[in-house]
């Protein structure tokens, strides 16, 4: 066990809280939706996320999609289409099962107050575009981009989502397509680290100033 995870071992044993498996929804072939009743209520902002313990000595971040202030339930959005400790652990569970947590942490990124808001992203950050989904002003137009070899959903928890398999002339063209206002337009780009750095940098490029970029993993 490496120094990080006796850390992280030892603080969720004493800061860490049980929630229970409420339910677990497969969205598609690799997108799961899990559903958590938490023992405490939360004061969810958009973007953040809980660390949950998936092994012994492995914990995994998983944002809050929506969050239930009515009934303590958290719900995760989370990608299984790949062979890790989180993905296991997430499709051997079962309804009424604890699940140790600690959080939530981040919350970096906020709807801001422009007429337009746009999401790109991979499928191990729908949980984080759902979240601002779920937290912008209704009149705020809303637009997600989902970029991966396998297809998504074309809507999940009632936000549409556009697919793509994540080449340049055809985020433009989508982009193209959405006529959005220069100077009244927020992005927000997080999954796969090299793929928000170059779409971080083709936005830029573009001339769009408010572009906010959260790497998830390499």
């Amino acid at each position: 066990m490496s120094l990080k995870e006796k850390a992280t071992a030892f603080l969720m044993g004493r800061m860490g809280k049980t929630a229970h498996v409420r339910q677990i929804t497969a969205l598609d072939h690799r997108l799961l939706q899990l559903e958590l009743q938490l023992p405490d209520p939360l004061s969810w902002r958009s973007c953040q996320h809980l660390k949950c313990q998936v092994g012994a000595t492995a914990f995994r971040d998983y944002s809050i999609a929506h969050y239930n202030t009515n009934t303590q339930v958290a719900t995760l959005l989370i990608d299984a289409g790949h062979i890790g400790k989180g993905s296991q652990w997430l499709r051997q569970l079962a309804p009424g099962d604890p699940v140790l947590y600690a959080g939530p942490g981040g919350g970096m990124h906020q709807p801001t107050s422009a007429a337009q808001l746009v999401c790109i992203a991979d499928a191990s950050a729908i949980g984080h575009m759902l979240s601002l989904f779920h937290r912008r002003h209704p009149e705020q137009g809303f637009h997600t981009l989902a970029i991966g070899e396998d297809p998504l959903p074309k809507q999940v928890m009632g936000m549409p989502l556009h697919f793509s398999d994540g080449q340049e002339k055809d985020v433009l063209n989508w982009l193209d397509q959405l006529q959005l206002p220069l100077h009244d337009t927020t992005f927000y780009v997080a999954g796969y680290i090299p793929m928000v750095v170059q779409t971080r940098k083709l936005l830029k490029q573009l001339g769009w100033k408010q572009v906010k970029a959260a790497g998830f993993w390499e």
